[in-house]
């Protein structure tokens, strides 16, 4: 042992520096190899979205700081609606210009119940084509929090709705990238379902409100702008109003204020009936990129994907299936010959003509969610309904840049692949269709001056109510709605349209971009997923 130890120096003071230096030498190629693990293992797309998922659950259950106490002005209240005695119906809950005053009162516990719970995510979320996955088989919904992880149980709550209070409503969070938003906040987006607990209960007919809490859309507007500019056209779309929420949770704190919200008129069998004027109307709200892709005989296969929103018989999905069997198999004559049977083609061109226009591209036109499709019980064609439109006006930053959104192709309208649009758009008859529907829409309702005028009759209204809630808040939606603005430049990141957007820029820009293609001045962009996720 000891001839072993001859190299080792004699004096002690040299033995401690040695042993000094060898520990140091030890420590450092530990963390160098610490280091290069952390680095290895950070470039795996699989530990990227552990750690965030991680750190975005923490948040949900976390929220940060107390919201603020409410502060209007008694003349700023007055614009706030709480008489109820004269809501005979829907007509009367969801109009433009409506901000009605709501209060969601949870105990400790409903608070809590709200979760949301955690189910095992997809890991990696991000397809190599940049495109997000928007299904996972063990959320109960689809979408981007599912795919994240995070479920949203029903819990209950009271609500009080101008001067109606209503006791025991269901309530859950609803959305996705609203949600995602949301994490480190109390304003959450709500689905509240007056009829949960009690069946008759109702307000005006109506049994669910959407409750959107506008986190992804700065101008605060876009929804209701858009749904209006839909239904102006001759598209099926829901109503929207205003709101300016209230939250109390037992134990933390009491009548704070969450803010603007806009509320969305619920999708269902009543809304069908009303806006069809027929009953058994089958409305599914489809989650996937292959639109009508066959996937056999079985409609289990089907179900998830498609999402039924009313209840369908066999006839409706054996008319589904029969669909995606045409659109997955015919050759171009024969689809072009059949698809008139399948499809409303004048109703299909009208809602592709507001979508592509609009440059709506968080939605039917790039990830395959954000719409609906009805079947008409009496002539069996399929029909399509707008759903979630705050990233609509181009702002929606995942798809190209905000000068190729301007200028976006309404002949290629869609990014990457999208069988059953292409296959649509080279049947003739479609495609004049389509043609026609989008000169009058451009003449007729996409009228620069027109939506400007609109905006600033809306902007005027929710004004105090966005200032209410905070200053840095009143100055993004200021430079988004200002009469005069210009939007970010091409070289600008993909998430720009939270600082650099502005609503009367692009209505200038796209009307002058649409009218050079219909003229054929120009072939506009065709856009694809963006490399600055």
């Amino acid at each position: 042992m000891l001839q072993r130890l001859r190299w080792m120096p004699r004096a002690r003071w040299k033995r401690w520096l040695l042993v000094l230096a060898l520990i140091g030498v030890s420590v450092f190629l530990g963390l160098v190899t610490l280091v290069f693990t952390a680095v290895m293992l950070w470039r795996n797309p699989k530990t990227q979205a552990w750690v965030m998922l991680t750190a975005m659950r923490h948040d949900s259950h976390q929220p940060g700081q107390v919201p603020p106490f409410p502060r209007l002005s008694t003349q700023e209240r007055s614009i706030l609606l709480s008489q109820t005695a004269q809501v005979e119906g829907p007509d009367d809950v969801f109009r433009a210009t409506n901000v009605w005053d709501v209060q969601l009162k949870f105990t400790s516990n409903q608070w809590v119940e709200l979760g949301p719970k955690s189910v095992a995510p997809v890991l990696p979320f991000l397809k190599p084509d940049g495109s997000v996955i928007l299904r996972n088989p063990n959320a109960s919904r689809n979408g981007l929090a599912g795919v994240f992880g995070l479920d949203f149980p029903w819990s209950a709550a009271d609500l009080t709705f101008g001067d109606s209070y209503i006791s025991n409503v269901g309530a859950r969070f609803k959305g996705n990238g609203t949600f995602v938003n949301s994490q480190k906040t109390y304003k959450r987006p709500f689905k509240v379902q007056l009829n949960k607990n009690h069946k008759e209960k109702r307000l005006g007919g109506v049994k669910i409100l959407n409750l959107h809490n506008l986190t992804s859309d700065s101008s605060c507007v876009s929804d209701a702008l858009a749904y209006e500019f839909f239904r102006e056209a001759g598209v099926p779309a829901p109503r929207t109003a205003f709101a300016r929420v209230r939250l109390s949770i037992q134990g933390r704190f009491d009548d704070r204020l969450l803010g603007l919200y806009v509320m969305v008129e619920n999708p269902d069998a009543e809304w069908s009936r009303t806006q069809f004027g027929v009953e058994g109307i089958a409305l599914f709200k489809p989650v996937t990129y292959e639109l009508f892709a066959d996937m056999g005989e079985d409609w289990k296969t089907y179900e998830p994907i498609y999402d039924p929103k009313t209840k369908v018989t066999t006839e409706d999905t054996s008319r589904l299936i029969a669909l995606a069997k045409l659109t997955s198999h015919a050759f171009d004559a024969e689809f072009a010959r059949q698809i008139d049977q399948f499809v409303d083609v004048d109703e299909f061109a009208r809602f592709l003509a507001c979508e592509v226009i609009l440059s709506n591209y968080d939605g039917f036109l790039s990830n395959g969610q954000n719409f609906l499709v009805y079947l008409d019980p009496h002539t069996r064609r399929f029909g399509f309904v707008p759903w979630d439109l705050d990233q609509c006006w181009g702002e929606f930053g995942f798809v190209g840049t905000m000068r190729q959104r301007e200028q976006a192709s309404l002949w290629h309208p869609w990014v990457g692949q999208n069988r059953f649009l292409e296959r649509m758009l080279k049947v003739p008859a479609v495609r004049t269709a389509y043609r026609r529907e989008l000169e009058r829409i451009r003449n007729d309702f996409f009228v620069p001056e027109r939506l400007s005028g609109r905006l600033a009759t809306i902007t005027q209204l929710v004004r105090p109510f966005i200032a209410e809630e905070s200053g840095q808040r009143l100055s993004r939606f200021e430079r988004e709605v200002a009469a005069e603005g210009h939007n970010s430049p091409e070289h600008a990141p993909a998430n720009a349209g939270a600082r650099g957007f502005n609503l009367n820029h692009f209505f200038v820009a796209r009307a002058a971009s649409v009218s050079a293609q219909l003229e054929g001045k120009s072939e506009g962009a065709v856009l694809a997923w963006s490399s600055r996720r």
